[in-house]
């Protein structure tokens, strides 16, 4: 969406300053969904939980879509990260690491067996970390194709 007839009233330092509050605000946004979500997925366990976190949810999945979908369009990967499968597998790892304490303290909270909870949360942390790093080997991918092909255009 093009806003080239739209009036601006912002100098360059403000519009570089708005563009940083923009990109905090998002950032704030994202990783305060997704906490949220863990630990209303730990606290509400149980058949209602889906209804205490839906709103979250919903709006956490539109924002990493629109990030996801917006950044491969643009290709762009990561400031810092590159987009190898040793990056893609050390954070595939944290979330794996990460669904299997969640479903570990979920499934614990709800039945009070170790063994079973422990089972719990190892499948699904090797279930995240297979997924995860599906997404990111494809989504790596992606990027590298689009990166060639702005590239090409330039040239």
């Amino acid at each position: 969406m093009k806003r080239n007839n739209v009036k601006n009233n912002l100098d360059e330092m403000q519009e570089q300053k708005l563009l940083k509050i923009e990109h905090n605000g998002c950032w704030f946004a994202f990783w305060g969904l997704l906490i949220a979500i863990l630990v209303q997925t730990v606290l509400y366990a149980g058949p209602e939980q889906m209804q205490y976190m839906l709103g979250e949810w919903i709006v956490f999945m539109c924002l990493c879509v629109y990030l996801g979908t917006a950044c491969l369009k643009n290709g762009i990967w990561d400031r810092r990260l590159k987009a190898d499968p040793a990056t893609n597998l050390l954070f595939s790892l944290g979330g794996g690491v990460v669904m299997a304490v969640v479903m570990f303290m979920t499934v614990y909270k709800r039945s009070g067996m170790i063994g079973g909870s422990v089972c719990v949360g190892l499948f699904s942390g090797g279930f995240v970390f297979v997924l995860c790093f599906i997404a990111l080997t494809i989504g790596a991918g992606i990027y590298k194709k689009r990166v060639n092909e702005m590239e090409a255009e330039e040239e």
